[in-house]
């Protein structure tokens, strides 16, 4: 591994907003990461509107990565977006001690934060009671702060339920030295907003961040008491998911609602999954951000497949008007950005 990456000190407890967990992009002949288009990418989106940043996610294909792999695209995001931008790194791994090794690597390389799944290769086995002890002893050792990570759809079913994560923020809040909990969040791609709901009546915003994992209830979550989204759709369009948030929260509802209309319509394709995300990538937000031969870069790694000839379609069909608007929010962007510079 290298050498220490400097970073900011940032809150406790990461920021309201738009995150988005980044996707990656390889040079396939040579099986590698490529960390020239990656850096252009996370360029782009850090200078997109976003809150923050997150690598080694799910859309980041991280479980496909080697640990040296994993190190050095964090190490280069905290290089490329500069000290100060909030960021995020998946540390996901199959027991206590291969999620510390990686936790040991992301604080290293110069994270903010730490995004958590449970462990849960042995699904049946993976009761609340080994949840909660993981999160335990995670937390206690932890050398940044943890958002639990709540994904069903990865995890063999495990659901972890409101109850157990206020239950798991308690419990860290009177064992850390710190006096303060080092679970400081969740990520609820599970869709329950009755969990934003619930999380929200009982853990206060400066000391938990309920986020929403997908951005087509982005404007329901806020609603419900989440404090934003989480959502691989803003790797396609993150202007336009950043400004849906930007207008709930100044009270636009009208003009927020119709953003997220579209948004919705045009996110349909990201439930397809990983692929189908990377390829909405290469249509949209890789051409605005100047990386060339996008497609082939942003296919998944092997052994997985690209998309087929429906899906392709189903991209162009349903996220052209995000995309045209994605641009017109770009442009307003930039020029408000470069009105401050100047």
């Amino acid at each position: 591994m290298g050498s220490q990456i400097p970073a900011s000190t940032l809150p406790h407890v990461p920021s309201p907003g738009v995150w988005c967990p980044a996707v990656t992009f390889f040079d396939h002949a040579a099986d590698k990461p490529d960390h020239a288009a990656q850096a252009k990418y996370f360029a782009h989106l850090a200078d997109s509107g976003l809150n923050g940043l997150i690598v080694m996610g799910s859309n980041a294909e991280a479980f496909l990565l080697t640990r040296e792999e994993r190190y050095d695209l964090i190490a280069l995001a905290r290089k490329t977006i500069g000290p100060d931008f909030p960021l995020m790194a998946g540390v996901g791994a199959h027991s206590t001690k291969q999620t510390l090794q990686l936790a040991e690597d992301a604080a290293k390389a110069g994270a903010n934060y730490l995004l958590v799944l449970p462990p849960a290769y042995f699904g049946k086995a993976t009761t609340m009671s080994v949840v909660k002890r993981f999160f335990a002893e995670l937390a206690l050792k932890s050398p940044l702060p943890i958002i639990i990570y709540n994904f069903p759809g990865v995890c063999n079913g495990v659901d972890i339920d409101s109850e157990s994560i206020v239950q798991m923020f308690n419990q860290s809040k009177a064992t850390h030295p710190s006096g303060k909990s080092n679970i400081v969040g969740v990520k609820l791609t599970c869709g329950s907003v009755g969990k934003i709901t619930r999380l929200a009546a009982v853990l206060s915003p400066d000391e938990f961040s309920t986020y929403g994992g997908q951005s087509d209830f982005l404007i329901g979550g806020l609603a419900a008491g989440s404090v934003g989204t989480v959502a691989a759709f803003a790797n396609v369009f993150p202007t336009l998911t950043s400004k849906i948030y930007a207008l709930y929260k100044e009270g636009k509802f009208d003009e927020a609602t119709r953003l997220q209309r579209i948004a919705a319509l045009a996110e349909s394709p990201c439930k397809s999954g990983v692929a189908s995300t990377k390829y909405a990538v290469a249509t949209y937000s890789a051409q605005l951000a100047g990386i060339e031969g996008a497609e082939e870069k942003l296919a998944p790694r092997h052994p997985y497949e690209p998309v087929g000839d429906a899906v392709k379609q189903s991209v162009a069909t349903l996220m052209k008007e995000a995309g045209e608007v994605e641009k017109d929010l770009q442009k307003t962007w930039t020029d408000r950005v470069r009105g401050r510079l100047n």
